[in-house]
C-alpha cells in the first residue's frame, strides 16, 4: 500500500528552525528504478559527406556505429537512426541494425530483408532530392552490466551500388544541392 503526505507548510516544532531535506536521488542506482525506466542515452552524430560502394553484404553506413556499456542486466535498447543521403538504385537497397555484428529484428540475413528502405524520390540518382531513412527498433538483450554492446547502422543491396551520406549525388560542396547530417541514438531501458 502506498502512503501520501500532502502539506502546504512544513515547519519545525519551534517554528523557527530550518528543516533539512536530503537529496532523495542520491545513492539511487539502476537497480533501484522500475522496469521501463530510461537508464542512459548515447548517440553517434556525423556530418561527414562520403560516398560508398556497397554490395550484397551488410556494410556500416558512414561509420555510424556506437558502443554502449549497459547499466542494467537484461536491458532493452531502443535504437533510432536518422540518415540523410542519396542512393543509386534506391528500390533495391535495405537498411538494418547490427548488434555486435549480427542483424537484429530482421526476418533473414539476405540482402532483400530489412528494417527500412530509403524513401523513393526518383528511380535513380538524379543529382538532387535525397532519400531519407528514419528507423526505430526495440532490441531485447541478455545484457550484462559493464559489458559493452555495439550497435551499427548497415545497408546491403543485390549488386554493387553507390550511396552518398549527408549529401546528394551532385553535391560536391556547392550550396545549390541539399546536404544534411545523420545520427544513431541508443536508449537503454531497464528490463
Amino acid at each position: 500500500m502506498t502512503s501520501k503526505l500532502k502539506t502546504d507548510v512544513l515547519e519545525a516544532v519551534s517554528g523557527s528552525a530550518t528543516i533539512a531535506l536530503t537529496n532523495q536521488l542520491s545513492g539511487m542506482t539502476s537497480a533501484s528504478v522500475p522496469s521501463g525506466s530510461v537508464l542512459q542515452v548515447v548517440s553517434y552524430f556525423t556530418a561527414a559527406k562520403v560516398s560508398q560502394t556497397i554490395g550484397t553484404t551488410d556494410t556500416i553506413v558512414n561509420s555510424m556505429t556506437k558502443a554502449i556499456t549497459p547499466l542494467g542486466a537484461n536491458s532493452k535498447f531502443l535504437v533510432q537512426v536518422r540518415w540523410f543521403g542519396e542512393i543509386n538504385i534506391v528500390r533495391n537497397r535495405v537498411f538494418n541494425i547490427h548488434m555486435d555484428g549480427a542483424r537484429v529484428n530482421s526476418q533473414s540475413n539476405n540482402f532483400w530483408s530489412g528494417l527500412s528502405m530509403g524513401s523513393l524520390t526518383y528511380h535513380n540518382s538524379n543529382g538532387s532530392s535525397p532519400e531519407m531513412v528514419h528507423l526505430s527498433t526495440l532490441v531485447t538483450t541478455s545484457s550484462a552490466v559493464g559489458t559493452d554492446i555495439t550497435f551499427s547502422f548497415v545497408t546491403s543491396t543485390y549488386a554493387n551500388n553507390v550511396i552518398w551520406s549527408n549529401r546528394c549525388f551532385s553535391n560536391v560542396g556547392s550550396s545549390q544541392y541539399e546536404d544534411g547530417t545523420s545520427e544513431l541514438i541508443i536508449t537503454e531501458i531497464k528490463g
